[in-house]
């Protein structure tokens, strides 16, 4: 098919189009002139091919006289469009990668491994996956947070589509990656350090790292300007964390993971976000089977299935509870799930530093004392499905402040929305919450507490 698109450029007689594509005598055709060879051959204007690629007819033009040089993205599309099989893909493929031997690019590549039980999310991949792809005639960089509660597998999943989005063939100038420490207090990275190291990992020596944060921001877009770079930013503590941080070109992308929702990161920069529930049932059983093996969950399906419920299908907690079957060999799946009968049982599942009683601690020393205390209030309610009036009466406020201090929860994923007017609180959350008021909490205030909700329901 090339030689073909070849023979045809050489004898293509200049086009109305104003510019003459054929090669000079010996020459190689250009990508631009095969292309215009293949559109005359097919009878097609340049606006009908715009229209089948579905790029503007400005685009294409440049192209085709070579002011533009072809994305990859670009040449599929010629490619499905012209009935050419690979040849206009291999031809941008093999040009790009030209081009960057030519620039001299340094090629970071700084994803941490994908896991190797990684189980279901398959709709969230998929959503990820058309974000990060974009819209080539979008000027816009795609940025893509996740968020959700603590231990919702939020970082597993954004390394896990980045690094299909690499072997799919994208992003190969290559891959960012930084932990931003949030949310914890004092901890989070500050955007003038981050910028340095993202600077060096792209190859700007440090004396040419300015001292001013604009200014390094400023540099970081240069240096990413014209190359398709994914950005991975985890553990974003707020959205003046990440601003100064994102690219400017169109080519990169952004996936952002956090636990809080980030407000104005999608008036500012039109970021698209994921929120990720626990796992579905059937996925909950899966991963704990993927870790301790066939053998020992097929031994006791039933127990399998409890664990699971047990763990709230949270998968912090299943790859904890897997973990230690896996290491206490002497443990069966239906000897771990009796031990974690008792809920409190279930906060002190840990395996090295990870525990996962620490990892809501994180979430919960962000609060403030109003809504710290809320949160703990809302442990001892018998209900899992919460209301502003509930939570007023449990708290004895106002609805209004009640409504604020749930909004808050909202947005540091302790709790979730139900519908318009309820929230819930996850099952390990709520034993974790009710396990603060009794260590926090007097026994005369939460046997105020139990009183007014008590009232409040028998009305």
């Amino acid at each position: 098919m090339l030689r073909e698109l070849t023979q045809c450029s050489e004898a293509t007689q200049p086009s109305r189009e104003g510019t003459d594509c054929r090669p000079a005598v010996g020459a190689p055709a250009t990508f631009g002139q095969l292309l215009r060879a293949r559109r005359q051959q097919l009878g097609l204007s340049l606006a009908q091919l715009a229209s089948r690629v579905h790029f503007d007819r400005g685009h294409v033009s440049k192209v085709e006289t070579d002011k533009r040089p072809p994305s990859v993205t670009f040449a599929e599309a010629c490619d499905r469009a012209l009935n050419v099989g690979n040849t206009f893909t291999t031809i941008a493929t093999a040009l790009e990668a030209a081009a960057r031997q030519q620039q001299g690019w340094v090629h970071p590549a700084q994803l941490p491994a994908a896991k190797h039980n990684f189980v279901g999310r398959r709709r969230y991949l998929d959503r990820l996956d058309r974000v990060l792809h974009g819209d080539e005639q979008s000027l816009a960089v795609p940025v893509a947070v996740i968020n959700g509660p603590p231990g919702m597998g939020k970082t597993s999943l954004a390394v896990q589509s980045a690094h299909r989005a690499v072997n799919d063939g994208h992003f190969a100038d290559g891959q960012l990656f930084v932990n931003l420490r949030g949310p914890g207090p004092g901890t989070a990275a500050a955007p003038f350090d981050v910028l340095e190291d993202l600077l060096r990992a792209l190859g700007v020596p440090t004396e040419h790292i300015p001292a001013d944060l604009d200014q390094r921001a400023a540099t970081f877009r240069s240096a990413l300007h014209g190359r398709e770079i994914l950005l991975v930013l985890d553990n974003a503590a707020d959205t003046q964390q990440i601003l100064p941080l994102l690219p400017g070109s169109p080519g990169c992308a952004v996936v952002v993971t956090s636990r809080s929702r980030l407000p104005g990161l999608i008036s500012q920069v039109g970021a698209v976000t994921l929120t990720l529930p626990e796992l579905s049932r059937p996925e909950a059983v899966l991963l704990i089977r993927s870790i301790i093996g066939d053998v020992r969950a097929d031994a006791d399906p039933a127990a399998v299935a409890v664990l699971a419920e047990r763990c709230g299908h949270l998968p912090l907690a299943l790859v904890l509870a897997a973990e230690h079957i896996v290491s206490h060999r002497h443990h069966s799946t239906g000897t771990l799930a009796t031990d974690l009968k008792p809920e409190h049982a279930r906060l002190d599942l840990a395996a090295g530093e990870v525990v996962l009683r620490h990892a809501f601690d994180t979430s919960y020393k962000t609060l403030d004392v109003q809504t710290a205390r809320m949160f703990r209030l809302l442990g001892l309610l018998p209900s899992y499905t919460i209301n502003a009036d509930a939570a007023a009466a449990t708290a004895g406020v106002s609805q209004d402040e009640a409504s604020l201090l749930l909004r808050n929860l909202a947005s540091a994923h302790l709790i979730r929305h139900h519908d318009e007017c309820h929230y819930q609180l996850h099952d390990l959350l709520r034993v974790y919450a009710a396990e603060l008021a009794k260590h926090l909490d007097t026994e005369s205030e939460r046997t105020k507490a139990m009183r007014r909700a008590a009232d409040f329901y028998l009305r």
